[in-house]
């Protein structure tokens, strides 16, 4: 009957740190605010459960500890670090689209100063041919 009644007590203690980990690591971005968050909440949550199941057993607690630390890792801290590799990813995206932009925009204008040019010299070619002409033909 005890080891039911501790067992409850664990899953209950268990599905309550997970959730307050969960909780507390989430902010407005959806993941942890810093590195290695999830990894101590986790583990905390851990030695939590391990201390209920096993009383005040060190080995219980160092295990749980263990164990919670590991999924917190793999949960929150990775989920982290793919976003923000996803988000520097799209940063990189959007600063070499905005170089091409300014390349594109550059040879654009390039291109108008030279038609210009080509205008303006075809334009006082034509007026020295015309001034070269008799004024009489």
């Amino acid at each position: 009957m005890m080891i039911m009644a501790r067992a409850r007590i664990g899953v209950a203690v268990l599905v309550g740190s997970a959730a307050l980990t969960l909780a507390g690591c989430e902010h407005g971005g959806g993941g942890t605010s810093s590195a290695g968050v999830g990894t101590v909440a986790g583990a905390a949550g851990g030695a939590a459960l391990g201390r209920a199941l096993f009383g005040n057993s060190t080995t219980g607690m160092l295990a749980g500890a263990a164990a919670g630390g590991l999924a917190g890792n793999m949960t929150l801290d990775r989920q982290a670090e793919q976003r923000r590799q996803q988000e520097a990813a799209t940063s990189q995206d959007a600063a070499m689209r905005r170089q091409l932009d300014f390349e594109r925009q550059r040879a654009l204008q390039a291109d108008e100063v030279q038609r210009e040019i080509e205008e303006r010299r075809l334009f006082e070619q034509w007026q020295r041919e015309r001034n070269a002409q008799p004024s009489g033909a």
